[in-house]
């Protein structure tokens, strides 16, 4: 744990190592050429200023450009990721009842005339409201998608925290797209314009580039037998997230569900404030020593004249074989488990439907599902995580990676089983014992993460993350409308088939399993 590690230093000692790698970084910037000249000549580097990228990692990191300690970068990060997922939870249950009000009134012309108002339960309501939670998703993971990769590729050259910053103002905007639609406009605009929220994420890329910059600090920080507790403490942000923010989101909403809605906004804003003033700026200095070699080279006495378009394109093509090195079929097969997993992960937002369609509950009481959810995963990450890996690595003498495989492995079938016992449910108690045993197989996106970690070099760590995160965005894309789809295909054959899409996401986790499993273990 890193909190053992830094004993006593705790939070006095991230502000502290934060603030002296900022100074040490901008007087290291402010250094000018004449301070060189000016030294003993047997001192002076032989690489001149414009080259000095090519020194070793060691050398950038000496006592005078000292850099947050891995402690620092790692609490950053679980705060960054804690303000993301407040913001992003609190609304979740109040913007359903906004939209199903919304909906409802179309449905029954009922805008001026409240007595015209029936039930909002019918099978039309529901799924309209399927269709548009389903296609939003989508719509803000297609701008995402095409960015991401280049974003992630900028993030190894400028920095991951101007990038960090990006995604964070792209999600402000779209949640601030979405409120005026759906507070200011709702008779002006269809709901459907809510889908035209997504063009902002072309401005970072989202939360899916938040998400995964944070997974790239600590991985740039944190040794491979602490990396998989540093993203365990990830989690462990996101999940106490969503243990505070959905319940105080459901009980908001016997008050005004704007309230929520709104809050959330201005909660956003701090995050970025928060990232401005404390998140590390790490550059990559590998990628930036390849390019600064390359460029010598190209200006050397042998090379070729430039300009020409053939050594262009020889230069690019190239750039784009190193970055692509990191893919291998290992790398390829957890790709692959990652966007099945994120496939039936959109089931989320069909549960609450789900449950509230089945047994008559209100979203308010719907949403303490997500919450159950979010205190198991707690637990699992607090416990069982720990002593599993304790069992392998210490009792059974397994390598860490392998460790890793076997607990995603085992979260896979505990994740498969929970979705098949909720397709099942004929009552409630059935289905709460479906969300624990689901619950249960938590650790699956945290020691699969870690694993497939170890499969890339840590120079095109940058991209993998970014390669992890695009699959997730198109796992989330195809799965909203997908599972949108086909919980309206349960509603109109009615009874045992309103739960197929937790049939379906059963499936998509047992091929996800099957994925790890004849993957290659580093």
């Amino acid at each position: 744990m890193y909190t053992e590690r830094q004993g006593s230093r705790g939070t006095a000692s991230w502000i502290s190592s934060l603030s002296r790698w900022n100074k040490a970084t901008y007087r290291s910037h402010s250094t000018s050429a004449d301070e060189a000249e000016n030294e003993d000549p047997e001192r002076v580097p032989f690489l001149q200023p414009s080259d000095r990228s090519l020194r070793s990692d060691a050398d950038k990191r000496s006592p005078h450009n000292p850099i947050p300690s891995a402690f620092a970068v790692t609490i950053t990060a679980c705060i960054v990721m804690l303000i993301l997922d407040i913001a992003s939870s609190v609304p979740t249950a109040p913007r359903m009842v906004i939209f199903e009000d919304i909906i409802c009134r179309n449905h029954y012309a009922a805008w001026w005339d409240i007595s015209k108002l029936g039930d909002c339960k019918v099978k039309a309501v529901q799924g309209e409201l399927a269709l548009i939670n389903g296609w939003k998703e989508t719509f803000e993971k297609i701008p995402a998608l095409l960015v991401s990769i280049p974003y992630g590729a900028l993030a190894d050259r400028i920095g991951r925290k101007k990038v960090l910053l990006l995604a964070l103002t792209g999600c402000l905007l779209c949640d601030t797209w979405v409120a005026i639609m759906q507070g200011l406009f709702p008779r002006v605009f269809p709901l459907r314009a809510v889908w035209v929220s997504g063009l902002w994420q072309l401005v970072g890329g989202g939360g899916a580039l938040v998400i995964s910059m944070c997974y790239t600090l600590i991985g740039d920080v944190c040794s491979p037998e602490k990396r998989t507790t540093a993203f365990s403490q990830l989690y462990a942000a996101v999940l106490i997230s969503e243990l505070i923010s959905i319940p105080l989101g459901s009980a908001l909403i016997s008050l005004d569900p704007w309230i929520p809605v709104l809050g959330s906004l201005g909660f956003m804003a701090l995050g970025i404030l928060f990232a401005l003033l404390f998140a590390p700026n790490f550059v990559n200095s590998a990628a930036k020593s390849q390019d600064c070699e390359r460029d010598i080279q190209s200006q050397g006495p042998n090379s070729v004249a430039p300009g020409k378009m053939r050594d262009r394109l020889s230069y690019t093509w190239a750039k784009v074989g190193d970055n692509c090195q990191w893919i291998t079929r290992d790398v390829c097969l957890m790709l692959g488990a990652f966007f099945m997993c994120q496939l039936s992960r959109q089931g989320s937002g069909i549960l609450l439907q789900y449950s509230s369609f089945k047994f008559n509950w209100g979203y308010a009481k719907a949403s303490y599902l997500i919450s159950l959810r979010s205190g198991i995963n707690l637990v699992v990450l607090a416990t069982l995580i720990p002593a599993l890996k304790r069992l392998f690595t210490k009792f059974w003498r397994t390598r860490q990676t392998q460790s890793d495989k076997y607990i995603t492995l085992i979260s896979g079938l505990c994740l498969a089983l929970g979705s098949f016992i909720i397709f099942l449910a004929a009552s409630p108690g059935f289905l709460i014992l479906g969300q624990i045993v689901s619950s249960i197989g938590f650790a699956f996106a945290v020691t699969a993460h870690s694993l497939l970690t170890a499969m890339v070099d840590p120079r095109h760590l940058g991209l993998a993350n970014t390669g992890v995160t695009a699959t997730n965005s198109v796992g989330h894309m195809a799965g909203g409308p997908l599972l949108a789809t086909i919980f309206q295909w349960g509603l109109q054959m009615g009874g045992f088939w309103v739960g197929i899409p937790f049939l379906f996401t059963a499936a998509l986790l047992s091929i996800a399993t099957l994925a790890v499993s004849i993957s290659n273990a580093p």
